[in-house]
């Protein structure tokens, strides 16, 4: 059997996939023969699926049957019905897989068993859409080999791990997703210093202002326009001319527009200057971004920004290059910007997936990752009578490099002869860490079982352990260091009933080429 080792940037707008042979990555481009994959997903009334631009050409016709920007809703309790299906977000992204493997063993001439691929997703994503997008390629009967951090993977295609001089800053702005992170070396390795990011901002968000601004000219045209905001096949039309007029902007000072109902016909015309005005909020959020994760890898002792990496189409946008030439004073570099994530996969992937050319992990040439965010433990009741209560106890700070093992924290009992305890651990949910639970995300919930009987207040040990794809594993340990059951609950983790109800609901659908 000839392993294939393949990296796919499975992208909230656009998704793309390279092989790996010999430390050569080679682009696999879809049946249609185009480069990148739109992540789009149709759902016809006879049970046929479109993934990729056909699909998204329904986006005029039938918008109502159109999947899009699905990766937004990972790790998320977000059901759609098409027909007799009920289809998680996980469900739908396996189709998007599907179709990325299937052209690729079509291009390699292989079988879809011969595939490993390494799967990129946002540094800044959580433990649930991390475990959302596990979920996904068992679902779609994918070998991933691992989870890869975005800002990571562009690191590999642009080769920071061999500038031993620059600390990087890789700025990722997806369609729908954006990540920052500070990449360097420490000690002679390379590593990523601090993560930050948007987990729900992207490229789309850029599209909608420029639909606003279109819709406004309309307005200005006609007055009333209630009926052609009703009128699906027109909004889409007016969308599909948002995107248009975005990427002409990249190139042009201004871009003109002709969009048609029947046989009104409308000339629209945006400038520069005007959609950055629309924008410039969007581009200051990510700035704040890039100054907080500037501060806290200068805290954590990196040396001084040396240049900025640009990756994901979206940062083609002339405003993006402006805002951070003048904001951080060093040269911005973009190369391949929709493809260096799908590359950089690849090239770890060769690496990881082919049979004795790896003898142990450490062989690997790796850019050590970070917890993204911070993880605390939930305390319902405490010995310090100043904390609020309930409360977040930290566990694990955020920019932690990975992997963490057995990292060891301690909670107690709060009753005589207790024989069991709740165990929650919970993630940052927002920019700035906080003990109030309502401001963070239960990642693990478990019950410790079987604990000795003794008094209040007993010691119970856990040892919890990050891998360097952010999947969280916790045990349990007693008296004397004893182990004990540990039951849980890890968020976004679909058990394997879900699994295979998932998988039947796709196995009734006939994915079209």
């Amino acid at each position: 059997m000839t392993v294939h080792t393949i990296g796919i940037d499975l992208g909230t707008t656009y998704s793309c996939v390279f092989s790996s042979s010999g430390g050569q990555a080679m682009l696999i481009r879809a049946a249609d023969g185009e480069e990148l994959t739109p992540s789009v997903v149709y759902f016809g009334d006879d049970g046929s699926v479109l993934v990729g631009r056909e699909a998204k050409s329904h986006l005029r016709d039938d918008p109502n049957n159109v999947v899009v920007g699905i990766k937004r809703q990972m790790g998320r309790e977000f059901p759609l019905q098409f027909g007799a299906h009920t289809l998680t977000p996980e469900a739908i992204s396996a189709l998007i897989l599907k179709r990325l493997v299937t052209d690729t063993a079509e291009v390699l001439n292989c079988r879809l068993a011969d595939l490993r691929a390494v799967i990129t997703v946002p540094a800044y994503f959580g433990v649930a859409e991390k475990e959302a997008t596990y979920s996904a390629a068992r679902i779609a009967g994918v070998d991933c080999l691992e989870l890869l951090a975005e800002p990571v993977a562009a690191g590999y295609a642009y080769g920071v791990q061999e500038d031993t001089v620059t600390t990087s800053l890789v700025f990722d702005l997806g369609g729908g997703t954006f990540d920052v992170a500070v990449i360097g070396i420490d000690r002679g390795n390379p590593r990523i210093w601090a993560v930050d990011g948007e987990t729900r901002l992207g490229g789309l968000d850029w599209d909608a202002r420029l639909a606003d601004m279109l819709w406004e000219q309309i307005e200005q045209q006609v007055g009333d326009a209630d009926d052609l905001r009703d009128n699906e096949d027109f909004v889409g039309e007016l969308n599909a001319a948002a995107e248009q007029i975005k990427r002409q902007l990249s190139q042009s000072v201004s871009a003109p527009k002709t969009v048609r109902n029947g046989r009104q016909k409308f000339s629209l015309s945006v400038s520069r200057d005007a959609f950055e005005e629309a924008t410039r909020d969007l581009v200051l959020q990510c700035g704040q971004s890039v100054d907080r994760v500037v501060a806290a890898a200068t805290a954590l002792g990196a040396p001084e920004v040396g240049r900025v990496l640009l990756v994901g189409g979206s940062t083609r946008m002339p405003m993006i290059r402006d805002y951070l030439a003048q904001a951080l004073n060093v040269p911005v570099e973009i190369n391949d910007p929709d493809r260096a994530v799908a590359r950089g996969a690849a090239m770890l992937a060769e690496q990881l997936g082919r049979p004795g050319l790896v003898k142990q992990p450490s062989d690997v040439t790796r850019i050590t990752p970070v917890l993204p965010r911070a993880l605390g433990l939930y305390i319902h009741s405490s010995l310090e009578p100043w904390r609020p209560e309930p409360y977040i106890r930290a566990a694990l700070a955020a920019n932690t490099p990975l992997p963490i093992a057995n990292h060891e924290v301690s909670v107690a009992t709060i009753m005589d002869r207790q024989e069991r305890a709740r165990v929650r651990l919970y993630e940052q949910g927002g920019a700035v860490v906080s003990e109030r639970p309502e401001d963070n995300r239960l990642v693990f919930d478990g019950e410790v079982s079987e604990i000795p009987p003794a008094r209040g207040g007993a010691e119970i040990k856990l040892l919890i352990s990050v891998g360097v794809d952010g999947r969280i594993s916790v045990l349990a340990r007693g008296p004397k260091n004893k182990p004990l059951p540990l039951e849980c609950f890890i968020e976004g983790v679909l058990d394997d009933d879900e699994v295979e109800r998932q998988t039947r609901a796709l196995a009734g659908l006939t994915l079209s080429d």
